[in-house]
């Protein structure tokens, strides 16, 4: 396939997770990318330069350290939470998962046995030839987002706890930094509800109800037969009274 990068990179999550925590500590981006070059638990520099950059990459893109995820940690302080948006920064940033996860992972039910034939034949028709790293990088990163698990040496759809409270943030952040009316079809052409784990539509039709119930949002309605969603939170107030169900 064109434009496609020529193997999957490892997928540092746990050291990403930490970076994302240590960010606070810091004020200045320069300063805590040094910090993330050295503590990163590996020898080699040229390894730790490289989980540096993938770390930044995923966690980081806009190099800020006021982007998203550290800003939801510092609001919720919830590793759940940030697990699941840190399955959006991630999934944004690599076509290949995401492709991998939207075509072939969530159209299986939770529970279901998956077969591991199934990602060694999208490597193959991804990259035109099968690749044992990309192979097993693929399989590693979605186990670790939470979509596969492996159980008796039997790969497993998981089921993902509802990501509520994290498609809300999505919306906010993606839709409705300040208050206004978002179609319900704008949000759904958005790829985020499903990097989030949703599987269909009205999964998210529910998530909405349930927020204007809970004041949450000011209304989710349809109106002359279109859907729609009226925020009345700007998204820094949202993340800094840490909204929730």
């Amino acid at each position: 396939m064109l434009d496609q990068p020529s193997t999957l990179q490892d997928f540092p999550y746990a050291a990403g997770i930490q970076a994302i925590k240590d960010s606070l500590n810091f004020t200045d981006f320069d300063a805590f990318y040094q910090h993330l070059l050295a503590d990163l638990p590996h020898n080699s520099p040229e390894t730790r330069r490289r989980y540096a950059s993938l770390v930044t990459r995923w966690f980081f893109p806009d190099h800020q350290l006021i982007g998203l995820l550290p800003r939801v940690w510092q609001a919720y302080q919830d590793d759940q939470l940030l697990h699941e948006l840190t399955r959006v920064t991630t999934l944004e940033m690599e076509p290949v998962i995401a492709r991998f996860l939207t075509d072939v992972i969530l159209p299986i039910q939770p529970g279901q046995p998956f077969q591991a034939t199934m990602a060694r034949d999208y490597v193959v028709a991804t990259y035109g030839v099968y690749k044992k790293n990309s192979y097993d990088r693929l399989l590693n990163t979605v186990r670790l987002l939470g979509f596969l698990g492996r159980y008796n040496g039997q790969w497993v759809v998981a089921a993902i706890p509802r990501p509520a409270n994290a498609l809300l943030i999505m919306l906010h952040t993606r839709l409705a930094p300040t208050p206004r009316i978002v179609r319900l079809a704008d949000l759904l052409t958005a790829p985020f509800w499903r990097f989030l784990g949703f599987r269909q539509p009205d999964e998210v039709r529910a998530v909405l109800r349930d927020a204007q119930a809970a004041g949450l949002i000011a209304r989710y309605s349809i109106v002359d037969q279109l859907e729609q969603i009226t925020t009345q939170h700007t998204l820094d107030a949202y993340l800094d009274n840490a909204f929730r169900f």
